[in-house]
Parts: C-alpha cells; structure tokens; sequence
C-alpha cells in the first residue's frame, strides 16, 4: 500500500488510502428484497473516512473510477452501495462505467432536441435501507452533449436531494473524459487501483488529470489486496498478537 500513498504529493497528504481485499462474485440484482451479504471490513472504514472528511457541505455525491481499467471500481461501487444501504440508508448507485452505444439514460438524443433524462425506479429494499442500481444517461453514443448540459447537472442535484448517497461507477480517468467531468459535478472522487497491477505512474497521471481540472480527490481504494497468510495459520497469528 505504501508504494501507491507515496505517489500522492503533498497536495493530497490528507487523502486515505482504503484496502479492499479480493472481493466475493457479484450477484445480479433481483428485482425482489435483497439480503444483505458479509462485505469486507474496508468499506465500514472507508465509511467511517468519508464521514471525517465532510465539511459543512456533506459527502453525498461520490464518484469511483480506476486509472486505466480492470481496476475493480464497479464491484467498489456496488459493494459499498450495498453496505450502506443495509445499515438504513436509501443509496443509488449510477453505472457510467461502460460507456457506448446502445445504452439508454436518456431520451430526446437527436441534435436540438430537448434533453429529458428519465428518473430513476422505485428503489429495492435491502436490509434496513435500499439500494437503487441505474444506467448512467451519460452513457450513451451522445454523451459529449449530455455531460455539458445543464440539464444533467440538474438531473443530479435531484437525485443528491433525494437520497442519503448517490455512488457513480464512471469509465477509467485515463481512457475517457466521464469520470473527469462528472468528477466536478460531485462532491469529490475516490481513485480505484488494483493490488501489484496499477502502475505507479498511471496514479500519478490521473491525479494530475484531476487536480487540472479542480476536482475534489478523497481518497484512494487498493482494491483486491491478499492475504499472504493461509486462512488455517491466521487465528494462531492473531492469538500471538494478542
């Protein structure tokens, strides 16, 4: 983990970096009541983190994204999404990850014509909260002009108003624009990097990237970290500890 928190100047000595070790498959979302699922313990302090760096303006807009893909930020996204909303709160998660054609947020997307971005379904229950998983109108053959409309920067204030967390999984920062520029719609973005697979430099270059364009950096998920322990030798590791 340190190799990666090094790469961050001293602009950003304040950023956190999270550890998520390797992550369970992830189910498709029912349309029916979800059960809530054992998360890794790096969520619940990843939580704990964001809560600490809120001003007088709370963390509600959050964006993840990795440096240059195959870094895990979808299953960050989701599985966080999850863990808050299982302990009472009413969270949407925005897929903007996979941009192209073919994907629907949006309606009206001929040149001239009005933009209408379409709300999102009633939510899913999920513990004692609810979880909401919906197709980014970004992510759509015309997202040059969705991204700069003011009618999305709208469109996401409401949703900021209507739910406790609004998490957007966007594209890789060095492969597209999204992630950047929804970046300065939101409250601030968590850098997604891969264990023993993110190069340094590829953090570095996207930090810049982001601090070019004046947004928000919060912190940093190591994502898929392991154990070099086998799991029969950890308890007798920990009884040593103690």
């Amino acid at each position: 983990m340190s190799g990666y928190f090094d790469t961050l100047n001293r602009r950003m000595r304040d950023v956190s970096v999270i550890s998520v070790q390797e992550p369970a498959p992830l189910p498709p979302v029912p349309a029916r009541a979800l059960r809530p699922r054992p998360l890794p313990s790096g969520y619940g302090v990843m939580r704990e983190k964001l809560l600490a760096l809120a001003d007088e303006r709370p963390l509600k807009t959050i964006l993840f994204a990795g440096c240059s893909g195959g870094e895990g930020s979808t299953q960050v996204v989701r599985e966080f999404g999850e863990l808050l909303a299982s302990s009472g709160l009413n969270v949407l998660c925005i897929d903007a990850g996979n941009p192209g054609p073919g994907r629907s947020g949006a309606q009206g997307a001929e040149a001239g014509d009005p933009l209408t971005l379409v709300e999102p379904p009633a939510p899913t229950p999920l513990g004692t909260g609810f979880l909401t998983v919906v197709v980014s109108p970004a992510a759509m053959s015309d997202k040059e002009r969705v991204l700069h409309a003011p009618e999305f920067a709208a469109w996401l204030d409401r949703q900021r108003e209507a739910y406790d967390y609004v998490l957007l999984d966007a594209p890789p920062f060095l492969r597209f624009a999204d992630g950047t520029l929804m970046g300065r719609l939101s409250d601030g973005v968590v850098i997604v990097v891969q264990a023993d697979a993110t190069d340094k430099d590829a953090l570095t270059r996207a930090r810049d990237q982001l601090q070019r364009a004046e947004v928000t950096i919060l912190g940093v998920v190591l994502n898929r970290v392991r154990d070099p322990i086998p799991p029969l030798l950890r308890p007798y590791l920990a009884f040593l500890r103690d």
